[in-house]
């Protein structure tokens, strides 16, 4: 995983949260849970490649395996065999175009209007259950091991959506599958849990609300 410029990263201005509500709000019934995360390309299966990426403008960014095209699709955020950072920008002509990311900025992707991807605090949400800018409290993830050795604070931020996330549904951003592995290993991936928004304890989550563009690039 590509750490270059994090200090930078990590020092720009917080995000722009757009107004939400503080007042803490339970919202009713269990959340499906699932994971996302960073998709890989072998470096080794570079020769022979098999699919294109394209660019917003139908241009061809890469080419690239048929395995590593479909993951890229499904995580939305892939790093190709030669390191570049690619991440899901639109559709056109019914095809998903990505963009070249720029790892001083966003060393994990980009979720959506900008939000930078922070592993094991970014969420994809239904934006009509989960208000974006929203801090989330999951009670059933409190004390969750995180790879620094400390333990989960169960709070997170949703900054991300996607096409399958509908519903009572949350995506909890990984920075790869095998930390998603670790997880199950460990007995931690837990399938569902129970939704509270903006609730005070979580209120210094929003420090992983980060916004170092404008606008998604």
């Amino acid at each position: 995983m590509a750490r270059t410029g994090t200090a930078r990263w990590l020092g720009v201005a917080l995000a722009v949260l757009p107004a939400v509500a503080q007042a803490q709000t339970v919202v009713p019934g269990p959340f499906r849970l699932t994971r996302y995360w960073i998709a890989r390309e072998d470096a080794e299966a570079a020769p022979g490649p098999a699919a294109r990426v394209l660019d917003p403008g139908g241009r061809t960014l890469t080419w690239c395996t048929r395995r590593f095209a479909d993951a890229l699709a499904m995580e939305g955020t892939g790093r190709s065999w030669d390191g570049r950072l690619l991440n899901w920008s639109t559709r056109r002509d019914g095809h998903a175009c990505f963009v070249e990311v720029d790892p001083t900025l966003y060393p994990y992707g980009v979720g959506v209007a900008g939000w930078a991807l922070v592993p094991f605090r970014s969420l994809a949400v239904d934006p009509r259950f989960v208000p974006l800018g929203s801090t989330v409290e999951i009670a059933e993830l409190v004390g969750m091991p995180l790879p620094d050795g400390t333990l989960h604070d169960g709070c997170f931020v949703a900054v991300d959506r996607g096409a399958a996330i509908n519903g009572h549904h949350l995506d909890l951003f990984l920075p790869s599958g095998e930390a998603h592995r670790a997880l199950q290993r460990t007995g931690w991936d837990r399938e569902t849990v129970h939704v509270t928004l903006d609730a005070p304890r979580c209120e210094a989550a929003r420090r992983f609300a980060l916004h170092p563009l404008p606008h998604e690039p």
